[in-house]
């Protein structure tokens, strides 16, 4: 049935000993991605931006921006775009650790709560501002190279929250997470957006990030109850991996591919690491426009 949670035969779920702690230390992170270089990237809690260099991902803190931090994008020059949800604006943070407002505000108002961004193969970003979390006031937002912002479609969204672009034909995917649904959002090539649709439905499930396979395959993490699952090009959701305790998946949050590899990262928001375990496929590449 289109979107319906099934069960997943043993042989693909995973179990929470397969996963690998990579790094620990962090503040809370919400979001990790990974630059072009391959280094990972996250945000933490008191405003912190980390950088994790491979292949041990040794930690350290490039720069703070002052704020609660929720998604993570990296550009060509490794600049890095950070939502700022309590500063109501999305940071840009250069290799020098300087920190620089890249957007806070649409034609119809300020940045409330700015949660995920990601580029698409132009340059644009791409971000929810999420809004209230009881009230259907998100927005959906796109700032262009040129500095111009936008908000599309309508701002009645019901906390929108992590995006993913689809490998296949530009679509955004976005998070409704006090609806439990995920979306798709075409866009067309002269950026006019289409009808959202419900894509996949996750009730009695707290939604928070997405991460698209190379094959069309959707990772969509769970803040609570501590899942991953993983809904197919049909449309069909399976679920991947839960841990009822709550201390290896602890509120995991945003999910990233590694570039080279077949590891699913992803943060806790509810601890203080960063896990990756193997789900035997490559992610799609992001896009990381030169600005």
């Amino acid at each position: 049935m289109r979107g319906q949670l099934q069960s997943v035969a043993e042989l693909t779920r995973r179990n929470v000993h397969q996963v690998e702690i990579i790094r620990t230390g962090l503040d809370h992170p919400e979001c990790i991605n990974f630059g072009p270089d391959g280094r990972l990237y996250a945000g933490g809690f008191n405003g912190q931006v980390y950088v994790m260099t491979p292949p041990k991902f040794e930690l350290r803190q490039l720069a703070n921006a002052k704020g609660f931090l929720g998604g993570v994008a990296v550009d060509r020059n490794h600049n890095v775009y950070v939502c700022n949800a309590s500063g109501h604006r999305v940071n840009r943070v250069t290799q020098k650790g300087e920190v620089s407002v890249y957007c806070d505000s649409a034609p119809d108002g300020s940045l409330a709560n700015p949660n995920y961004g990601s580029f698409d193969a132009k340059g644009n970003y791409y971000f929810s501002d999420s809004g209230d979390y009881w009230k259907p006031n998100g927005r959906l937002i796109r700032a262009r190279p040129n500095g111009q912002s936008e908000s599309l479609i309508d701002g009645n969204w019901h906390f929108p929250n992590g995006l993913a672009m689809s490998p296949k034909d530009g679509a955004v995917f976005m998070i409704e997470t006090t609806a439990a649904d995920v979306l798709r959002i075409p866009v067309n090539k002269d950026g006019m957006v289409g009808a959202p649709e419900i894509y996949a439905q996750f009730p009695g499930n707290i939604l928070d990030g997405l991460a698209f396979a190379k094959n069309g395959n959707l990772y969509v993490s769970c803040y609570l109850p501590n899942r991953i699952y993983v809904v197919s090009p049909d449309q069909n959701a399976e679920l991947l991996i839960e841990d009822t305790s709550g201390e290896i998946l602890n509120q995991p949050t945003n999910v990233a591919f590694e570039p080279k590899g077949t590891r699913l990262f992803y943060a806790n928001l509810g601890g203080a690491h960063v896990g990756a375990f193997d789900v035997g496929e490559t992610g799609a590449p992001l896009h990381y426009p030169k600005l």
